[in-house]
């Protein structure tokens, strides 16, 4: 099937909830997994209180993309660049606290995050090559991020021959 098609299919989508796309953007990033870039005046309806509505209309439009591609597919709806901002500043809060661990030598334990948020810090931190780690702790709900510092490994010369 073609984007064209699906946007079409977006457009009516969004449309039954009297909501107006400007344009709408479909790119297949990876196999099965599309990203929908909408741009409307009406992105507070999608977007609702803390991006609820959000998550509910990424997982309606993914259902019906993957009745429609006869396979099971991921999705991530953009609206006006609301995604973007939000790990944005999600990455300004973690560069914040990694400071604080590297001045103060002390281990934090950071808010909660979703599973997915959880993997942009991890790859986040991980990326920068900061003296800085993150391990999660755990299990379900109650699974944390730790950020912790690296610490250097000091070597011994026990013959003496490198000092």
């Amino acid at each position: 099937m073609e984007t064209s098609e699906l946007q079409v299919i977006c457009g009516s989508f969004f449309e039954k909830f009297w909501i107006i796309p400007e344009a709408i953007i479909i790119d297949e990033e990876q196999t099965d997994i599309y990203r929908v870039t909408l741009k409307t005046p009406d992105s507070h309806l999608i977007i609702g209180p803390h991006g609820k509505n959000l998550e509910h209309f990424s997982h309606i439009l993914k259902l019906i993309f993957s009745k429609k591609l006869g396979k099971f597919i991921h999705l991530h709806l953009e609206v006006n660049d609301y995604l973007q901002e939000k790990d944005a500043k999600l990455f300004r809060f973690i560069e914040s606290k990694i400071e604080y661990v590297k001045t103060s030598w002390k281990e934090i334990i950071l808010p909660q995050f979703t599973a997915y948020e959880r993997k942009k810090v991890h790859s986040f931190v991980s990326e920068k090559g900061w003296r800085v780690y993150t391990q999660s702790q755990g299990d379900w709900a109650e699974r944390r991020i730790h950020l912790c510092l690296k610490h250097e490994k000091m070597t011994i010369d026990l013959d003496w021959d490198d000092i």
